[in-house]
């Protein structure tokens, strides 16, 4: 049996899911085991997520995401995360910039099993 769930919790999506997909403006980003994708993502959004996910019994200090909030009718070109990625912004892209900024990243299996579409991630800077 396969069950298609959509949800913003991923908490949830952990309990009851083997495969997991994060999506960023309708597309895919990251993209394989639940288990994997959740203790060791490659995408900056899925980390971004995770960075803000509660932790019970734990405080955390939010990293939000900084820039303007994307208009999904007006959506920039190249990568569709890059106008908020926090690699981007910090300078540690390296010679991956262009790339994310004129390129619209392909979903690549970087690890057996789990795929990511990133720039820096394909090239592991």
């Amino acid at each position: 049996m396969t069950l298609v769930l959509i949800t913003h919790d991923l908490a949830f999506a952990w309990a009851l899911a083997d495969r997991v997909a994060i999506m960023y403006l309708g597309k895919i980003v990251e993209l394989g085991p639940v288990q994997t994708v959740l203790t060791e993502p490659l995408h900056p959004y899925t980390k971004s997520l995770l960075a803000v996910a509660p932790e019970v019994g734990r405080r955390r200090t939010h990293e939000v995401l900084t820039g303007e909030p994307p208009d999904p009718a007006h959506i920039s070109p190249g990568c569709r995360f890059h106008p908020r990625c926090p690699v981007l912004r910090s300078g540690e892209a390296g010679s991956q910039e262009p790339r994310c900024l004129g390129e619209v990243p392909a979903l690549e299996e970087l690890v057996p099993g789990h795929q990511a579409a990133c720039h820096v991630a394909a090239a592991g800077d």
